[in-house]
């Protein structure tokens, strides 16, 4: 029996290591546990009840004004005693976060195979997300497994010095998660998932027009996010035929700014952050999306959702190339061009939507987990 330990502490884990723990969990001859650090704590779980995971162990990181040191430090010191209690043989991680690298790294300490979910993603701009550029790349040198989920982050992998034999392609596991929840929206009483929403949105906001809105990034605090919001304001009042729905994140950072600008706008809504079946809700029911997101821009090709991405590099310019993306930074013109050019094919009907799913095919915790076994089992 071989022994697995999947580590995760924020909600975009939780929704791209999912379907991995199902498939993983139901192989007779692995046993797989599961490790939360606990770095978001109420959103992760979220997730983990919509999926129904349960967690094996709880690190309990979360603390008032935490900073990443508090985290890695924390994080590794927690981390050896479990990997001492269960002497696990591999540890999977997923992406960029925090977790992902310390999780790694304790690993890689131990002499603790590693598997890598959604590895090879760069922005080359290591301050560009921060800290998830430098923390996905720390942690490509420990993997001993890599999955990839596009033909271009393997190659990411290849031109930085990966071997070759570490690297598989095997598209991401959001769509497999998304695929899933579109399937739960469609059966669920959607009448509760509204009642979440009524205190903040117009009575009827699934059957208008409106446009949703994420913007939380760090490295856009202060004169880049004042530009963005600008923008934003300035496109609310020329469209006051589109209701703008903006979940605004509970950092002083993002939340002083947007209520100091965008708080007086008639179509514009400012509300509280969803859990995330609200917000892959309105997602499905809005026109298009503006966002500093990552994650959002591989989930809003399952909804045929147009997107801007506010930010100045993508880690996924697959989803540029398909056609439905587009990244326009925090120039206010090139915002609004853009912002433009999207309605104008909405209300045309043309399809942005053209090219295949570029981040897969929705089985990809199946092709992990066939290719985990085959490195575990021999």
């Amino acid at each position: 029996m071989k022994n697995i330990l999947i580590v995760l502490g924020t909600r975009p884990e939780a929704i791209k290591l999912a379907p991995v723990i199902i498939e993983l969990k139901k192989q007779n001859n692995i046993e797989t546990l599961v490790c939360s650090t606990g770095q978001h704590r109420e959103m992760l779980k979220q997730v983990l009840e919509i999926f129904q995971v349960k967690i094996d162990f709880d690190l309990d990181l979360m603390k008032p004004n935490q900073n990443l040191y508090d985290i890695t430090s924390t994080s590794l010191i927690k981390l050896k005693v479990i990997f001492n209690k269960i002497k696990p043989d591999m540890v999977v991680v997923q992406g960029d976060t925090t977790t992902a690298f310390t999780a790694s790294l304790a690993a890689f300490y131990k002499k603790i195979k590693v598997a890598h979910v959604e590895a090879g993603l760069r922005s080359y701009n290591v301050f560009s997300p921060y800290p998830e550029e430098a923390n996905r790349r720390f942690i490509s040198i420990m993997a001993d497994l890599n999955f990839a989920p596009t033909k271009n982050s393997a190659k990411n992998l290849l031109d930085e010095g990966v071997d070759r034999k570490k690297i598989y392609v095997t598209g991401n596991t959001v769509v497999d998660s998304i695929i899933n929840i579109k399937k739960q929206l469609n059966s669920l009483n959607i009448k509760k998932l509204k009642e979440t929403t009524k205190d903040y949105l117009p009575e009827k906001f699934d059957n208008e027009k409106f446009i949703l809105i994420t913007l939380h990034r760090r490295e856009k605090f202060g004169v880049e996010l004042e530009k963005m919001l600008q923008a934003i304001k300035e496109i609310a009042i020329a469209n006051p035929h589109y209701n703008f729905i903006y979940p605004v994140h509970l950092n002083p950072n993002v939340k002083m700014p947007v209520d100091k600008k965008l708080n007086n706008i008639d179509n514009i809504y400012l509300i509280p952050p969803q859990d995330y079946l609200s917000f892959i809700y309105m997602m499905s029911k809005c026109v298009m999306i503006l966002t500093d997101s990552g994650g959002v821009q591989e989930e809003c090709y399952i909804f045929k959702k147009p997107i801007l991405v506010l930010r100045d590099v993508t880690e996924r310019n697959e989803a540029i190339k398909a056609g439905y993306a587009f990244l326009v930074g925090s120039n206010p013109t090139k915002i609004k061009k853009y912002f433009n050019k999207i309605i104008k094919s909405i209300e045309t009907h043309e399809n942005l939507f053209k090219q295949p799913n570029p981040f897969g095919d929705g089985h990809s915790a199946i092709k992990i987990v066939k290719i985990i076994k085959q490195n575990l089992i021999k």
